[in-house]
């Protein structure tokens, strides 16, 4: 009876430990799970982790070693998720995708000459992880005494996906300009291409793309319209000067493929000054440059602009 007794209570604790085994089994999918974020650094590190909570200023992470952690936002270049793991929805500020501006310029001067200018821009842009959505729009008038003598505007609508770590990334794009005393009744060109971006951070940007499109120009007067391919490579250059003042540099250039002395080229150099979270001012330069310009036309139309900036 007493070997019955005590065979029967090692045959109950090995099956005990068997259940307790498989039930920590069980669990072990499920601990690992807690830690299947990953959160690239833009410096090169990585850690992994479960995203807690996740707003425009940090995230909160937490891990196996170090519990719960905060990073800021500006450091983090990417975070990948295991598709099985619902991160946490952000608490309070949630991320802003779309950025709005309208700025609008106006300027005046009287005496010998009156000259009046006004310059009126909207800009949207909607960016995530992986792809971008611009809009863009711009006017200019001006007059010299009481004679209108500049009438510009142009539009851009603009499409990129990021790949390879998001520093690459092809573009879609179609703009239309319009410059009345340039005799371009419009022009319209679609354009896709390739860009990379050698900094991306908050306090310095620097991209480089290269794009093919088709330019069709219709004209104000009797000249026959034109088509013909162009190559469109660009340079963006932005780097923040002081607090929060941010000084760039935007260039396109559209050399003709047919005739390698034609070539237009835009340049938009300017300094943005904040004044709260909502308004900015902003000195802008812009060239437009043409090699074969229409009768009667310069080559470099140069233009000063002061205006204000409202962000929503």
């Amino acid at each position: 009876m007493q070997a019955l007794f005590r065979r029967q209570c090692i045959m109950g604790l090995h099956k005990n430990i068997i259940i307790a085994a498989l039930f920590l089994f069980l669990l072990l999918p499920e601990q690992n799970s807690l830690y299947a974020d990953e959160i690239y650094l833009k410096n090169g590190d990585r850690i992994s982790g479960k995203v807690i909570e996740k707003n425009e200023e940090d995230t909160t992470v937490k891990t196996q070693a170090m519990g719960l952690i905060s990073i800021e936002s500006k450091f983090i270049e990417r975070i990948i998720s295991d598709k099985k793991t619902e991160l946490a929805k952000p608490k309070g500020k949630e991320l802003k995708l779309w950025q709005a501006e309208v700025s609008l310029g106006y300027n005046k001067s009287s005496g010998n000459t009156q000259t009046s200018q006004l310059t009126l821009g909207l800009y949207g842009n909607r960016k995530t992880d992986h792809d971008e959505f611009t809009l863009k729009g711009d006017s200019f008038y001006s007059s010299s005494n009481k004679k209108m003598d500049t009438q510009k505007y142009s539009g851009v609508l603009r499409y990129a996906f990021s790949f390879r770590e998001r520093r690459w990334y092809n573009f879609y794009k179609i703009q239309d300009e319009h410059d009345r005393f340039a005799n371009i009744n419009y022009r319209l060109i679609p354009s896709t291409g390739i860009g990379y971006w050698k900094f991306d951070r908050p306090d310095l940007k620097l991209l480089f793309e290269i794009g093919a499109g088709f330019q069709h120009t219709d004209f104000r007067d009797n000249t026959g319209d034109t088509n013909e391919a162009v190559l469109i490579p660009r340079m963006f250059f932005e780097k923040r000067l002081f607090v929060k003042s941010r000084f760039s540099q935007d260039v396109f250039f559209y050399p003709s493929l047919s005739d390698k002395d034609e070539f237009r080229m835009h340049s938009e150099t300017a300094v943005t000054n904040p004044i709260n979270s909502q308004l900015s001012l902003r000195l802008s330069l812009i060239d437009d440059y043409n090699s074969r310009p229409p009768k009667d036309t310069k080559k470099n139309d140069v233009r000063l602009i002061s205006s204000i900036l409202y962000n929503f």
